[in-house]
């Protein structure tokens, strides 16, 4: 009865969200339910007055999670990315996408490249599966530095992440087969979503966004970037300085270190280890209740599901990155200054 609840209350809110699009587009299917999930301070504050086990799990989880830089959404049994997480300090590059495969994310990425403000914009978009999750994320990037060259590493653009000024509304609905998985809308710099157990093919998955630009000029360059990478105008919905559209199948290029043999061997980890985990919590209800069964009887298991995204293997060159585009800005701005 709960479950049918559920699926009848989303529905629902789909449909008011169609009717209630005001997005400007040929494609009526570009519509995006409305949801602000709170930071893990503000979850925090509001479990914490409820004396009951269940709170105690939820912070204790929570508690586990903020090392990594995630934290837990109980309404929509999600993780989520914290707002100042340590991954802000990393900034992006291509390197770090040619990098997701070897570490069991199997994701499709779409980097927007634009310029705006005298900056290289990077705002990329990503879904697929990330180890024992299936989640999707939109992060925002920029830099003024057109490129650094690190011998035997790294050749091409290092973005820094946005600053909170440079923030933007965000939000995405995550769609599987027709079914809603997860959404979210916030003020962020990087909006993450990720289902655990949950086994995915990154074609299952259609991504819904919108992203706010802070003038119509930002929009313009951001819409200049959708169209480069090969969306056509009528895939793009806007209005005012709000741009929407259908992340489906990837247009840009994917990392070539996905290949086909890696991506069939993570992918079959993936779902053995997703099936390991349901199999394991199939006679427990709660997904609290589940996280502590795996923390008490599979530590391994719950090490693997607290490092979503695998992010301190991925970044673990952006110390060196960031020393290499500290130098290629210092350089810049002396020259700057001798002419």
């Amino acid at each position: 009865m709960i479950k049918l609840f559920q699926f009848l209350k989303q529905k629902i809110a789909i449909k008011r969200a169609r009717k209630k699009s005001w997005m400007m587009s040929e494609n009526t299917d570009l519509y995006l339910p409305t949801v602000k999930a709170m930071d893990f301070n503000a979850e925090e504050e509001v479990m914490l007055p409820i004396a009951d086990a269940q709170s105690t799990k939820f912070i204790d989880i929570n508690k586990d999670l903020k090392p990594f830089g995630f934290a837990y959404y109980r309404p929509q049994n999600m993780f989520y990315s914290l707002m100042d997480c340590w991954q802000r300090e990393c900034g992006y590059c291509r390197l770090y996408d040619e990098g997701c495969a070897a570490f069991s994310m199997i994701i499709d990425c779409e980097p927007i490249y634009f310029e705006y403000a005298g900056k290289k914009w990077l705002i990329e978009f990503w879904k697929g599966q990330y180890g024992m999750t299936t989640g999707c994320e939109i992060g925002i990037y920029n830099t003024e530095i057109p490129f650094i060259d690190i011998p035997g590493l790294f050749n091409g653009t290092f973005y820094e992440t946005a600053s909170d000024e440079e923030r933007m509304p965000l939000a995405f609905t995550l769609i599987k087969k027709d079914k809603v998985l997860f959404y979210r809308r916030d003020l962020h710099w990087w909006l993450t979503g990720f289902r655990l157990g949950e086994f995915s093919e990154p074609e299952d998955l259609i991504m819904h966004t919108q992203i706010t630009l802070k003038d119509i000029e930002m929009r313009d360059a951001f819409i200049d970037g959708l169209t480069r990478a090969g969306y056509k105008s009528s895939e793009i919905a806007y209005r005012g300085t709000t741009v929407g559209f259908v992340y489906d199948k990837p247009k840009n290029k994917q990392p070539f270190t996905r290949t086909p043999i890696l991506e069939f061997m993570m992918q079959t980890n993936n779902k053995r280890n997703c099936f390991a985990y349901n199999e394991a919590t199939k006679l427990i209800g709660d997904p609290l209740d589940k996280f502590v069964y795996v923390k008490n009887e599979a530590p391994k298991m719950y090490n693997k599901i607290l490092n979503i995204r695998c992010s301190q293997e991925l970044f673990k060159d952006s110390d060196m990155l960031h020393k290499y585009n500290m130098e290629s800005k210092a350089a810049a701005m002396d020259l700057t200054k001798q002419k």
